[in-house]
């Protein structure tokens, strides 16, 4: 399995993250709020602009700990250093897709009795979707992969995606792609040629 290489900050998604000694406790965090992780340099959490990209630095969700799904993290450093495990986790192995989860999990899927590819109901259950959108990113770390997704996600409010929605950053730097876009719900990664 090759390893992507993280060169520009990375930015996950803090949308079904809770902050635990809140007034907003057990409720999401606002959906253009990110935790920048930096190779070089500090965790951070910022707001993006969500037409212009450009990403604004807040303190004021500072105070920690941090609730993601069942697991506790003490600072914005911790669950960095979680996400960026996480991704570093998520390429799937040959013949193979890796599941995203809205809570920053991954799980291998394999294909149903022994085939060597996806059928369309086995992605349906997977992804708890009726319709599934494919996304092929043309250039960057993740060509040759595919991005299998809810079509109706955002439409029916399904949680933002911090693994997919980082790759999507990666392959489509702020700096350079407009509007702010977002993956909602849970996304099966995978090589191309595993979806026929």
């Amino acid at each position: 399995m090759e390893n992507i290489i993280q060169q520009e900050p990375l930015l996950f998604s803090l949308h079904t993250t809770e902050l635990v000694q809140s007034p907003a406790a057990n409720s999401p965090l606002p959906p253009r709020l990110f935790l920048q992780a930096s190779p070089a340099g500090p965790a951070r959490i910022v707001a993006l602009c969500g037409t212009t990209g450009k990403r604004f630095v807040t303190t004021a969700y500072d105070a920690g700990p941090y609730q993601l799904a069942d697991e506790q993290y003490p600072t914005r450093q911790a669950l960095a250093d979680f996400f960026q495990s996480q991704r570093a986790r998520m390429l799937p192995a040959e013949g193979a897709a890796t599941l995203l989860g809205i809570d920053s999990s991954v799980r291998e899927i394999r294909p149903d009795k022994g085939r060597n590819s996806f059928k369309l109901p086995q992605l349906y259950a997977a992804l708890e979707a009726e319709y599934v959108d494919v996304h092929c990113p043309q250039h960057g770390p993740y060509e040759g992969y595919i991005m299998v997704f809810d079509d109706e996600g955002k439409h029916n409010q399904r949680p933002i995606n911090p693994l997919a929605t980082a790759l999507w950053y990666e392959t489509y730097p702020l700096d350079r792609y407009a509007p702010v876009d977002v993956v909602a719900g849970p996304v099966l990664l995978m090589k191309s040629n595993m979806m026929r």
